[in-house]
């Protein structure tokens, strides 16, 4: 049985870690929740089923039952609960993005070179369907690889006014949806060498499900543009411009080969082979008004991201490679920021 503790206890404990968490005992147990609201924190404990409620993270991290903790707060304060988690020997599973600075995830990466224990930054996880894509990929299924499109996209958070909020945020859709294409593409094809990027904010207001207005001061698009090491172009599209709710987001990968097309997102991999010649299995299917073979991936893991995380800590995998690779996603986020700010060429003429 492994103890754990939730720090945190907004949209993202409650609708998709909590009961992730939950589904898997008896394996693992939620014994002990904490966050700076009172009432939100009994709320969030009653509900499920947890009488072990802290206002005080240093008080939580001290108890020895607590074999692992849930950080599940807005960024700015990931990096500091995670630095005191991982000192407190304590495994980790950390809400995305890893941090808002690279310097902040480099701290990580020296705490856990002073406290090795299961550390497992988010979104750096593998799906059913992007491990199935990987497979594939490197079956050499659409041939040598040479550019990549990644896009994620909603209508944007209505359930909480902080994602609008640099200091609280640290960026805007770069690093609440963007952070996904950008882990996707690292995991699958290595880290890039250089990026051009474009920033901007459509809506500089937004409304929350209770109808209260939220100045926005971050960007609401972005779209950056990467050369990977291994020769490939990428390039990632985020957006809070979308026509659906951000319960339903939209997501698509087209990875371009030298021999045909491979595409996921949608709950299957789909592959168009130029030749036909098609890996055994699969179904029927079109791709960008091609022929194509849709390859199902199997069933989704039980207990999700939570469940991969608790893997981990029963294997004893002490992996470092999930957050370094992180470290250098935060630095193409970053360093995206940073491109878009220099404004690109400005154009004189209309039409």
């Amino acid at each position: 049985m492994i103890r754990v503790a939730a720090i945190g206890c907004g949209d993202i404990a409650r609708r998709a870690r909590l009961p992730e968490l939950r589904s898997l005992a008896p394996r693992a147990e939620l014994i002990a929740v904490a966050a700076r609201d009172r009432g939100r924190l009994g709320a969030c404990a009653g509900a499920f089923g947890v009488d072990r409620i802290y206002t005080d993270t240093d008080e939580l991290l001290a108890q020895d039952d607590v074999d692992a903790v849930l950080v599940l707060t807005p960024p700015a304060s990931h990096a500091d609960l995670a630095v005191d988690a991982i000192a407190a020997g304590k495994h980790v599973l950390l809400e995305k993005p890893m941090t808002t600075t690279v310097a902040e995830a480099e701290r990580i990466v020296a705490a856990l070179e002073r406290s090795p224990v299961v550390f497992q930054p988010l979104p750096d996880v593998d799906s059913a369907e992007l491990a199935t894509a990987a497979g594939l990929l490197q079956d050499g299924v659409v041939g040598t690889v040479t550019g990549v499109e990644s896009y994620r996209g909603h209508r944007g958070p209505t359930h909480a006014g902080w994602f609008y909020r640099r200091n609280v945020a640290g960026g805007g859709v770069l690093l609440d949806l963007g952070i996904y294409a950008l882990t996707e593409v690292a995991r699958l094809f290595g880290p890039a060498e250089r990026l051009t990027a474009l920033c901007a904010t459509r809506f500089p207001e937004r409304r929350l499900d209770d109808g209260t207005p939220v100045a926005v001061d971050v960007e609401d698009i972005a779209m950056v543009d990467l050369w990977l090491e291994a020769g490939i172009a990428a390039s990632v599209h985020a957006s809070w411009n979308g026509s659906q709710s951000h319960h339903a987001t939209r997501k698509r990968t087209l990875v371009h080969g030298r021999e045909g097309l491979l595409a996921f997102g949608d709950g299957g991999v789909v592959v168009h082979r130029a030749d036909g010649a098609y890996p055994e299995g699969g179904a029927p299917a079109e791709l960008e008004g091609l022929a194509a073979r849709r390859y199902a991936p199997p069933a989704a893991v039980e207990g999700g991201v939570v469940a991969r995380f608790i893997d981990r800590i029963e294997q004893g995998d002490l992996d470092p490679a999930p957050v370094r690779r992180q470290v250098h996603v935060m630095e193409q986020a970053l360093a995206a920021y940073a491109a878009a700010a220099g404004g690109g060429a400005r154009l004189a003429t209309r039409f």
